[in-house]
């Protein structure tokens, strides 16, 4: 379906919440609360690829959840590309749904030049739990609620990824190349924060940077001092390519 066929208006109209969320919307909320934002093309990926018929559904849930007053979007006409944020009466359908657990606070302001960064970062998510990788994504949003992460980072991961191992690993996605130094001060942290035992009973034991670009990849692996396996630096894209034929993988690959 093109971009152009998924376009919907959205009704000028008194928001009134719905009395009552179905499942789906529930978990659609939920997500984009994790998030930050995502755009419509995700929401779509996502969500509503059981069949053609569910996909064209698509926008008209979304148009509804903001003309309920559970989302919130910039654009009257929904196009795949239009941002969606979780308003407080989203949040508190999130809450009420998960109580005693931690639920991030709204996303008020969407920054310009971190777009990107996070729509690639949604992106890696979705892609990793297609491929059934992970039980368990704690982005960084929701880190900002835990005191023991608050204590020993200044700058948060971008999420704690839990596999089916129980194994756990510090995901950093890395868009835009920065210096070797910070590089260096970022990998001596990170090797520190995981010498921590609290760290250690959440079961992580590692930190995966993922890049965009191979020269940044060049950038970071000449920062890790030698002999280190706790940190690894893949390749964004190699997840989002066709599965190559079955080779001898090296110790920084063989993570995921």
């Amino acid at each position: 379906m093109s971009e152009a066929q998924s376009k919907s208006t959205l009704k000028e109209e008194v928001k009134v919440p719905m009395k009552e969320l179905n499942t789906l919307e529930k978990n659609i909320i939920k997500y984009i609360l994790e998030m930050r934002y995502m755009n419509l093309g995700q929401i779509k990926k996502k969500f509503f690829r059981a069949n053609e018929e569910f996909a064209a559904k698509a926008s008209g849930v979304v148009a509804d959840l903001v003309t309920s007053g559970y989302l919130k979007t910039k654009d009257p006409v929904l196009t795949l590309n239009s941002l969606f944020t979780v308003t407080n009466e989203g949040r508190e359908v999130v809450v009420n749904g998960h109580p005693g657990k931690t639920v991030p606070q709204v996303q008020k302001n969407i920054f310009s030049p971190r777009v990107k960064h996070d729509l690639l970062l949604n992106d890696l998510r979705i892609r990793f739990e297609d491929l059934n990788f992970l039980t368990k994504w704690i982005s960084e949003v929701s880190l900002k609620e835990i005191g023991l992460f608050l204590r020993e980072f200044k700058d948060l991961p971008d999420a704690v990824c839990y596999k089916k191992d129980k194994k756990a690993y510090f995901l950093e996605l890395e868009v835009s190349p920065k210096s070797p130094k910070v590089y260096a001060e970022r990998i001596d942290h990170y090797l520190k924060v995981l010498e921590n035992e609290e760290i250690q009973k959440a079961g992580i034991e590692g930190v995966i940077f993922f890049c965009t670009d191979d020269k940044v990849i060049e950038k970071i692996k000449a920062q890790i001092p030698e002999g280190v396996k706790e940190i690894s630096v893949l390749s964004y894209h190699k997840y989002f390519a066709p599965k190559p034929p079955e080779q001898n993988k090296t110790a920084h690959e063989a993570v995921l």
